[in-house]
């Protein structure tokens, strides 16, 4: 329990799943290449590459339930 007018702590409570990787650990971060198809043809492509979720730090999870903003 907490002492009236002192906020609540989600430590030790429920989690919830991250909603910005949805429980991933990982999200996409595209990038633009050239990639030569054949020898007469360039084209611009788009490929994926992972990085950490900035919002729940690679863990997965949100301490507390929280719903998304």
């Amino acid at each position: 329990m907490t002492e009236q007018g002192q906020p609540p702590v989600f430590d030790a409570g429920p989690n919830a799943i991250c909603f910005t990787c949805g429980g991933f650990k990982k999200i996409s971060d595209p990038r633009l290449y050239m990639i030569q198809a054949t020898e007469e043809l360039m084209t611009g492509m788009t490929l994926a590459e992972w990085r950490g979720c900035p919002q729940c730090g690679g863990d997965g999870i949100l301490a507390g339930t929280r719903p998304p903003v």
